[in-house]
């Protein structure tokens, strides 16, 4: 899913929605979506081998895209506990990964990361959330439902033997709502 080269100098914005089974990655030109995936970990990989492969993909990326100015945006990652969904274990491991990630991507990027919270980031592209007694899904769903139904409604998701998107895709839907934010509050 990567467009090809061109040859002029250009603007992008990656976004990234950082976790430890899956990252979701996003590119952006303008309001133009360039790449739209993941980076999928094996769950028998080590942290340091996950962190490898963030920095392989990185890599990769930015090679596609030479004569580039860019911008590194990070979900920010969860700062308190959230009922029934984190530990003091999960949000430390979180943490450490996304401070690697970042760590990474201005090694490869050689610009210092933005973190936007998911709350901010929703709003800015016009979701707007409710709970999940109230939708009847949680808050990745109702993010994918809404872009899917508008932003991203061109993209079609590789399926699962059910026929629903694969369970990638609302981390790769993630890290669009990170870079379209991004984009949103600078212009």
């Amino acid at each position: 899913m990567i467009a090809q080269y061109d040859g002029e100098m250009r603007n992008l914005i990656i976004g990234l929605d950082v976790s430890t089974s899956v990252t979701g990655v996003c590119i952006l030109e303008g309001e133009k979506i360039l790449y739209i995936d993941r980076i999928q970990f094996r769950p028998s990989q080590t942290f340091w081998q996950k962190a490898d492969d963030v920095h392989s993909s990185l890599m990769t990326l930015k090679d596609s895209h030479p004569d580039t100015s860019w911008r590194l945006v990070l979900e920010e990652p969860l700062l308190g506990f959230q009922k029934g969904m984190s530990s003091a274990t999960t949000i430390t491991t979180l943490m450490r990964f996304n401070g690697i990630v970042s760590y990474i991507g201005r090694g490869v990027f050689g610009v210092d990361p933005e973190y936007l919270g998911s709350a901010h980031a929703r709003k800015l592209c016009g979701i707007k959330m409710q709970r999940t007694s109230v939708a009847g899904m949680n808050g990745k769903e109702q993010v994918f439902k809404y872009m899917s139904e508008n932003d991203l409604k061109e993209i079609d998701w590789p399926k699962k033997k059910n026929g629903s998107p694969v369970d990638w895709s609302r981390d790769a839907t993630d890290a669009y709502v990170i870079a379209r934010a991004a984009f949103l509050s600078r212009t």
